[in-house]
């Protein structure tokens, strides 16, 4: 469903220490992961043909993950440094990790479902390199290029707003449909539904970016609802929660919708 995730700070409000490794660097997004749930959801109905069709690379510690593993081309003699106190190396930081980042899964759905709100589970994670992969990755999955020469999918921001994803559409050859926040920063509902209807089913995401960069102000959850009704299963609302952690109010984030 339309609901992307964001990351959680290395402790948060509640006291609950989480790893470093969850650091605002890791941007959250479940949005097009939908694609493999049963039944098919909306991220599955507007997804390019090619990628539903797409055979995924297949990484070979599917099938062999101890050993010596000549094809990771991996550093033979070990770390140049390891951290004070880790004589022994028990980090193994001169080998890859798990591809599929199932640790790291797992302390984000356990940090976020803190308080029963959200049940979220590791196989509706993605853990990004940077917000700006999970956002570039979106388009490349949902919008089909072509603006260049006046077709093509778009996306929808409101700004002022998180700058990539302007610079991503661009790289995409993917339009930008832009439906400017208020004077006091707030979202034009009626106005972003309105914009996105007449984009005639073209429009594939609309960015919600709460709290916002640069306005710091949160989007109300009802809104976002109203939003998703509003558009229901012609585009994907994602939520861009990178600085959802600084909200007073727990029920700022879209996790629990």
């Amino acid at each position: 469903h339309n609901r992307p995730y964001s990351l959680p700070p290395t402790t948060n409000r509640r006291g609950i220490p989480t790893p470093a490794t969850l650091h605002k660097n890791f941007w959250f997004a479940l949005t097009f992961l939908a694609m493999s749930s049963s039944p098919p959801g909306v991220a599955h109905k507007i997804a390019r043909p090619n990628i539903l069709s797409l055979k995924p690379y297949r990484c070979a510690r599917d099938d062999y993950d101890s050993g010596i593993l000549l094809d990771a081309n991996e550093n033979a003699l070990g770390p140049a440094a390891t951290p004070p106190g880790d004589d022994g190396n028990h980090l193994d930081l001169e080998r890859y990790p798990c591809p599929y980042q199932e640790k790291l899964k797992l302390l984000y759905c356990a940090y976020r479902n803190v308080g029963g709100t959200s049940g979220l589970v590791p196989e509706n994670v993605f853990a990004g390199v940077g917000s700006d992969e999970a956002i570039d990755l979106l388009m490349r999955i949902f919008c089909v290029p072509g603006a260049s020469e006046g077709q093509g999918d778009s996306i929808l921001c409101t700004p002022p707003t998180y700058g990539m994803y302007g610079v991503c559409a661009v790289t995409n050859d993917v339009g930008v449909l832009k439906v400017p926040l208020t004077a006091s920063f707030e979202l034009e509902t009626a106005r972003v539904v309105a914009a996105e209807a007449a984009a005639g089913g073209r429009c594939k995401l609309i960015f919600v970016c709460s709290p916002g960069n640069p306005t710091c102000r949160a989007v109300p959850l009802s809104e976002v609802e109203k939003l998703s009704d509003a558009v229901g299963d012609r585009c994907l609302i994602v939520v861009d929660e990178a600085y959802v952690d600084f909200c007073v109010d727990e029920r700022g984030s879209a996790t629990g919708l």
